[in-house]
């Protein structure tokens, strides 16, 4: 009988390196060839994707430009003025201006004489033209009154409308309760159709990559279920369609990070004197964060996807 040959006992770190350095090339390479070989049913979950991600990250900085706009109109309408008679004493204004800083929702009231109020009106359109046909100052004197928010206006205009020496011949005070309705209306309206719109689009992506990676499945279900059958860990089965779903979304969140990145950055620099008054908030930093987000949020994306579709497939 001869004698067997063993050789030499491989250390347990080379079997982990081996083993681990196999699994990887088994995951990760056979998910790469897979996802060109079917490349023609990927490319519908491509594109959806690829629009889910940059019509997010557009979203993404639109809501930061109108948050920073909605800040700065917030504040600007949480400012009543209160326009006085001409014939009002200095006394009955100090008065007033005692009153009104009683209140717990008023900040500040700052006194604006006619001549003061002429200058304003010379900065603001439409204005200059009015002041210039009449013979003397149009404008009244007037309370500035800065609130705490804006939503304690209509109250402070309640206590002071009907004040003796509010003028009532030009409105008594800045309020409009039917613009500051109907700025909450426009704002409401743009937020929940963003998001309704987000939502159909998140549904119809992820349905189109679980479908294709259903597709996938079925088209190796002779492979998928030899592996089944010898016993091959789940994380082998399912492993590289996930690691698919992945690549999907991670070229989907590069060329949409790309785009995003490109169309703020084409924005920004073609209105550069101008685009910190018409969009605040925006700058190249964030343009970049939001693609570097848009990139990061891909693949995870994809992985999910991909986890439902497996779900739905190899589970029933």
């Amino acid at each position: 009988m001869g004698n067997l040959l063993v050789g030499p006992k491989p250390s347990r770190w080379r079997l982990y390196r081996t083993v681990t350095r196999n699994a990887l090339h088994y995951l990760f390479g056979s998910a790469l060839r897979n996802w060109f070989r079917n490349l023609g049913s990927t490319a519908p979950a491509l594109g959806s994707m690829t629009l889910l991600l940059f019509l997010t990250g557009l979203g993404g900085m639109l809501g930061l430009v109108a948050s920073n706009a909605a800040s700065i109109e917030s504040r600007s309408a949480a400012v009543l003025h209160v326009y006085l008679k001409d014939s009002a004493t200095q006394d009955d204004i100090g008065a007033l201006q005692s009153r009104l800083r009683s209140e717990t929702s008023v900040k500040s009231v700052t006194f604006v004489s006619k001549d003061e109020a002429l200058a304003r009106a010379q900065h603001r359109p439409g204005l200059p033209e009015l002041a210039s046909a009449s013979e003397g100052n149009p404008f009244p004197a007037s309370l500035d009154v800065q609130l705490a928010s804006v939503d304690k206006v209509g109250a402070i205009d309640a206590l002071v409308r009907n004040d003796p020496i509010v003028d009532q011949g030009v409105g008594s005070t800045s309020y409009d309760p039917n613009g500051y309705r109907k700025l909450q209306e426009i704002l409401f309206g743009l937020v929940a159709g963003g998001t309704a719109l987000l939502l159909l689009i998140t549904f119809i992506a992820v349905t189109v990559t679980a479908n294709s990676i259903k597709v996938a499945i079925v088209a190796r279900a002779d492979e998928i279920g030899i592996m089944q059958l010898v016993g091959a860990p789940r994380w082998m089965v399912r492993g590289p369609f996930v690691i698919e779903g992945a690549l999907t979304g991670m070229i989907a969140g590069v060329v949409a990070g790309g785009l995003a990145l490109g169309l703020a950055s084409i924005a920004i620099q073609a209105g550069a004197a101008t685009f910190a008054q018409v969009a605040p908030g925006m700058t190249f930093k964030v343009a970049l964060a939001t693609a570097l987000l848009i990139v990061v949020v891909g693949p995870l994306l994809g992985s999910a996807s991909s986890l439902t579709g497996i779900r739905r497939q190899l589970e029933t």
